[in-house]
């Protein structure tokens, strides 16, 4: 199991290929100290990412 300790900022768009696979990869910004993992809601919770 993976215990998340750090939160990561990266940018990413949502082109998604015919195969459904992501054409193009996360990008690595910052890492975010300011902000601990359990602030974070789990991919699939929380609310819908902000577009653009």
């Amino acid at each position: 199991m993976v215990r998340p300790e750090l939160v990561a900022e990266v940018s990413a768009d949502r082109s998604i290929d015919h195969g459904r696979v992501f054409r193009h990869p996360l990008r690595f910004k910052r890492l975010r100290l300011d902000v601990m993992a359990g602030d974070v809601p789990l991919f699939g919770q929380g609310p819908v990412a902000a577009a653009g």
